[in-house]
């Protein structure tokens, strides 16, 4: 039992790009004593299903898509760590006497004439005076 056959047709006007067409078409005939039909048969072929994906693109595209993961996770990781240095307290920095405010030198006698009567800078006083 033979298949059954769909027939397609194919137009072709008479501009200057369908004339060049057929004449290819005619020479390609003439050549490889093809028929028309296996003709658009092989080119259908090669021109629909060469496009799908072959292994090597589908890899391709597959790398493509994880190295953008790996690039938005590493700049997630930085915003983050950006984000931690920014809430962490500062380093404790040793104060040199380039940086310290100089205290006056005052004789053991006059240092408790010199205090303010504030009392919570006559507690500082001493501490002052043993740092």
């Amino acid at each position: 039992m033979a298949a059954k056959s769909i027939r397609k047709s194919v137009s072709f006007d008479d501009s200057d790009g369908d004339r060049v067409l057929l004449d290819a078409i005619a020479t390609h005939q003439a050549e490889q004593q093809q028929t028309f039909s296996d003709l658009c048969k092989q080119a259908l072929r090669q021109y629909l299903l060469n496009r799908e994906p072959t292994q090597s693109v589908m890899l391709f595209m597959e790398l493509q898509h994880q190295i953008t993961q790996l690039r938005v996770r590493v700049a997630a990781l930085e915003d983050n760590s950006n984000i931690a240095a920014a809430f962490e307290p500062p380093a404790a920095e040793p104060v040199t006497s380039q940086t310290a405010t100089p205290v006056p030198e005052t004789s053991e006698e006059n240092k408790e004439d010199t205090l303010p009567d504030d009392p919570v800078l006559s507690r500082l006083g001493p501490l002052l005076d043993d740092f």
